[in-house]
């Protein structure tokens, strides 16, 4: 049996982000739940009082959040309301204005410096080789700025993984999904991505001498060198 789900109208001639923000709200107050499929565009154009083309805007923008999925022929259903995948997508709006990716680098600053120590405490040597490959990686990147980007990340990721701390390997995951959009920004610059190859052996070379304390200041270091490029 079908539940009633009030969706209520809106005026007229509201603007798609309105009806969005109706829709979202049923979320929160969980009348519409992840996996939900919604009504028929037709007829939940005509519940809510507004017109087809303001509802399919809105959809899209949704789908573009994450939030929801436009299956072509079968309708519009919630995704799975999981936080990575709303993350990720929130993260490429606040990583496209500067006050979005100054929190961004905050953030970035707090959590990966703690890592790369654990790094340098509990790596193994294969782990080691491992990042050695991947600084050398991002090095032979420098004169592509997509190669460079992957690069990074895979370095990043590697470290975290070496650090053995699954909560913050996860936490680092939601935050590098988040950095992609700020990465393509920053991966434009190619002083930025000539420092960061650099950064990178320093980060790598006190991680697998097992420095804890080097490491810990040499990707804060790096960190605050492309921020400091950026804001530049």
């Amino acid at each position: 049996m079908v539940r009633p789900i009030a969706f209520g109208t809106v005026t007229r001639d509201a603007l798609p982000d309105q009806i969005a923000a109706r829709l979202i709200d049923l979320i929160t107050e969980r009348q519409l739940k992840a996996g939900d499929r919604l009504p028929p565009e037709r007829e939940l154009a005509a519940t809510m009082g507004v017109s087809r083309s303001s509802l399919r805007e809105a959809l899209r923008a949704l789908a573009m959040l994450g939030v929801a999925e436009m299956r072509h022929g079968d309708g519009t259903y919630l995704t799975n309301l999981q936080p990575g995948s709303l993350m990720r997508s929130v993260g490429l709006v606040l990583a496209l204005s500067d006050s979005g990716l100054q929190q961004l680098f905050e953030a970035r600053k707090l959590v990966e410096p703690g890592l790369a120590k654990l790094a340098a405490q509990r790596i193994t040597e294969a782990e080691a080789q491992e990042l050695h490959q991947c600084a050398e990686a991002s090095a032979s990147a420098l004169g592509d700025a997509e190669a460079f980007m992957w690069a990074d990340i895979e370095l990043h990721a590697r470290i975290a993984q070496a650090a053995n701390n699954a909560v913050l390997e996860r936490l680092l995951e939601s935050i590098a999904g988040m950095g992609i959009a700020s990465r393509r920004r920053t991966g434009r610059l190619g002083p930025v991505r000539e420092q960061s190859a650099h950064d990178h052996r320093d980060i790598v070379a006190a991680i697998a001498a097992h420095e804890p304390d080097a490491a810990y200041a040499a990707m804060l270091q790096h960190l605050e060198n492309v921020e400091r490029a950026v804001t530049e």
